[in-house]
């Protein structure tokens, strides 16, 4: 109750103050041209009413006037008022108040509002001012759609905590009391200056494109590891990086340096002692490439590692924002004390739209893990204020009413589907000076943080009325963390993501062109994006994203997976494997190869009864469902089992197969994927394709060794067929091992055969 009266004398404070901007002789002048004129105080314009251009006059609606003298008075006094820092607003409560003529009563106010203001305490008057601020802000977005704000609306009560912070881009944001301007200067040998400000001629533009210009060379980073590095010929950034254990020789902002050790601490659960540098050798490696603002693929994300990556590509995101949030102050700064600017001093530092990072993630844990890092980074432990920081952590943390994973499952398993695995979110965030806002509009947002099906959701597709990915035009750093996962979602998502950056805004947004920087003008965007992939396995399709969607002009890191014994060494059976390699034109032609060899060469044997109770494990889904119609058709003795089938027939199909009642068990990867279930009574195993992720191949053969246990004087019957490709040499690899498969992928023969685990 106390908060709603503070409010509504809120509202007469303001009302009061714009009475003010209304001086004395206006209103004079205002009285005395309408003498005469019957106008009736209900009939008065509301000001706070929107205002239309007519023949570039600004005229109210509603005003009842009888005569060109009484319009020509008015525009008069329209003109004296626009000429304010802001337009006057009216803040009746109803619509019987109007506008008072008497300046007693205007005293009157201002001293009880006085009264009012010196008895209220400190904390409630900071809490008005920033509901005040918060008010302007709303008022200026206008009416926008709860929907960019990042999460469909919720019905419970979420008060909205603000900031106190102004919208970077607007024009009168200058430097403040105690600022100290060599922070808001950013330094000619800065990389983030050495990038975004160099300007590309439009026959270079044309060819980067094409990949003519692409030079690739083997390069080894300290910490991080190898890879091939693609560079054009415009270079602009060192061909060798350092393992630099000060931030500030980077050119990291001050305040982010200050947190950078605590956050190690606190999240990575490493860190040196003080003042011998708090980065790992790992991090500084792989922070110094994207520093340099060059494209990195990594495909060595790991569990143990995953952590420390996500606070590197974090510091270099809050880093990014912070520089391009000082380099608008300093412009505004030096356009408010020159007003007259020449040709030359041309200040362009500003997107079509406001975000500049975009941040894909899995699942709602990914989210919030990123959230407490920036926060982390970014506030000092004393100082932190988040905006609707209680609703971020009901909506993307875990419940005490959430579901327990019951069971044994492994380590990875447990480690990728900790906390809040929801994959439909998205949420806005802005940087401020001393704060870290949430939920804020996309359109005025430094960072938009969305997993692929969230943001395709706001997106759309063609032809559809709701749709918008303007906020997506001026993406200056896009992160890609997990991206294997997006695999087992569905990566078309990712690649409807892909295909709507950068594309011509249908509105403007309020954007000043003037500001705005050539190479988007141009439609430069993509080659200045740096794109930043994080993968647990490397395979075709990220590999493809990476090669047909990132230009960088800067240059790409693709790192390369290290030499691996694969894991196959992992199965602890007794078990005889046999790899048929399956030879295919192209890409394109290798399923309806696989097919064809699959249905003459490999099933026919499978069909003794000897060989009963065989499960088939099939990596893509669209292979499954062929398989499956294949299976209906011929009439053939089989149970399924994929990521959609309900609970009740997954019981069903295993308990079916466990007692021999089915020969045959159709298995997809994404639900090993998902449920990780643990198949009892497989006597024989075939790998219709190599599993992207290389531990299922071990996790599904160790799944016959209870069946062993049961044979008679130590008789092995199981068997374990495996199709290949020339195009799976990669998951190949992680499965027999590196050497291993680059003798099988060259030699003569199709058919090598392998037997793991003891004799007996």
């Amino acid at each position: 109750m106390g908060r709603r009266n503070g409010h509504q004398r809120m509202k007469r404070k303001r009302r009061v103050i714009d009475l003010k901007a209304l001086t004395k002789k206006q209103r004079k002048e205002y009285r005395q041209t309408n003498q005469g004129a019957s106008i009736d105080k209900r009939a008065m314009p509301d000001l706070h009413a929107d205002t239309e251009e007519t023949d570039g006059v600004n005229q109210l609606p509603g005003l009842a006037s009888s005569s060109d003298d009484e319009d020509d008075a008015y525009s008069q006094l329209l003109s004296s008022v626009s000429g304010s820092a802001r337009p006057i607003q009216h803040y009746a409560e109803s619509e019987e108040e109007s506008l008072s003529d008497s300046e007693e009563e205007e005293e009157e106010f201002v001293k009880r509002d006085s009264k009012e203001e010196a008895d209220e305490p400190e904390d409630l008057a900071d809490e008005e001012e920033q509901q005040e601020e918060e008010d302007e802000e709303e008022e200026k977005d206008g009416n926008e759609d709860f929907m960019l704000q990042g999460e469909t609306k919720q019905t419970g009560d979420y008060p909205e905590e603000v900031s106190g912070e102004e919208d970077i881009s607007s024009d009168v944001e200058i430097l403040e009391d105690g600022d100290n301007p060599d922070d808001f200067l950013i330094k000619e040998n800065d990389p983030f200056s050495i990038h975004f400000e160099k300007d590309l001629t439009e026959k270079f533009a044309e060819e980067l494109g094409t990949g003519k210009l692409w030079t690739k060379k083997e390069i080894k980073i300290p910490g991080v590891g190898s890879g091939i590095k693609s560079m054009s010929d415009l270079k602009h950034t060192p061909s060798k990086y350092k393992r630099e254990k000060d931030l500030k020789i980077l050119h990291v902002k001050q305040r982010l340096c200050a947190q950078v050790e605590e956050t190690m601490l606190q999240l990575c659960n490493k860190g040196g002692e003080k003042g011998e540098g708090c980065l790992t050798g790992f991090q500084q490696g792989l922070f110094s490439c994207m520093n340099n603002y060059q494209d990195i693929y990594y495909p060595n994300r790991t569990f143990e590692n995953a952590e420390e990556i996500r606070m590197v590509y974090c510091l270099h995101a809050l880093n990014h924002v912070l520089k391009t949030r000082s380099r608008i102050i300093a412009h505004n700064t030096k356009m408010k004390q020159k007003k007259d600017l020449t040709a030359d001093e041309d200040y362009r530092d500003h997107g079509l739209t406001r975000p500049k990072v975009l941040i894909l993630v899995p699942f709602r844990e990914s989210a919030l893990r990123i959230v407490n890092t920036m926060v982390s980074l970014v506030l000092p432990t004393d100082e932190k204020f988040v905006s609707n920081k209680k609703r971020f952590q009901e909506e993307f943390g875990l419940s005490k009413d959430d579901e327990v994973t019951k069971g044994f499952k492994p380590e990875d398993y447990e480690a990728t589907f900790a906390g809040n695995n929801d994959e439909h979110f998205r949420i806005g965030i802005g940087v401020a000076k001393k704060t870290l806002k949430l939920y804020t509009k996309f359109y005025s947002s430094d960072i938009i943080l969305a997993s692929p099906l969230g943001l395709r959701t706001l997106i759309g597709a063609e032809g559809e009325k709701e749709r918008d990915h303007d906020f997506l035009n001026s993406i200056e750093i896009l992160i890609l963390d997990q991206a294997d996962i997006f695999l087992m979602q569905n990566w078309d998502h990712v690649l409807h993501i892909m295909n709507h950056l950068h594309l011509q805004p249908s509105e403007s947004h309020g954007v000043d062109f003037s500001r705005v920087r050539m190479w988007i003008l141009n439609g430069w965007s993509k080659f200045y994006r740096q794109n930043l992939i994080f993968s647990s396995i490397q395979t075709p399709e990220i590999t493809s994203l990476f090669n047909k969607h990132c230009h960088n002009y800067a240059g790409k890191l693709h790192f390369s997976k290290p030499v691996t014994d694969g894991s196959i060494c992992q199965i602890v059976t007794q078990l005889p494997q046999v790899f048929h390699r399956i030879e295919s034109s192209n890409y394109v032609q290798m399923p309806e190869d696989r097919f064809k060899f699959f249905v003459k060469k490999i099933l026919p044997t499978y069909k003794d009864p000897l060989m009963a109770q065989t499960l088939i494990f099939v990596p893509s889904y669209f292979d499954f469902v062929r398989l499956r119609n294949y299976f209906t058709r011929e009439e053939m003795d089989f149970v399924q089992i994929n990521e959609y089938s309900k609970d009740k027939n997954i019981s069903r199909a295993r308990n079916l197969f466990f007692h021999g009642k089915v020969a045959l068990m159709l298995y997809t990867e994404r639900c090993h994927f998902y449920r990780r279930f643990r198949i009892r009574g497989i006597n024989h195993i075939i790998f219709y394709g190599l599993p992207s992720y290389g531990h299922f191949y071990s996790e599904m053969c160790n799944m016959l060794q209870e069946k062993k246990k049961r044979t008679n004087a130590g008789v092995n019957h199981q068997t374990c067929t495996v199709l290949y490709s020339r195009y799976e040499a990669q998951r190949l690899s992680d499965i027999i091992g590196t050497d291993r498969a680059a003798h099988m992928l060259n030699s003569d023969k199709g058919i090598h055969m392998f037997v793991t685990g003891e004799n007996g």
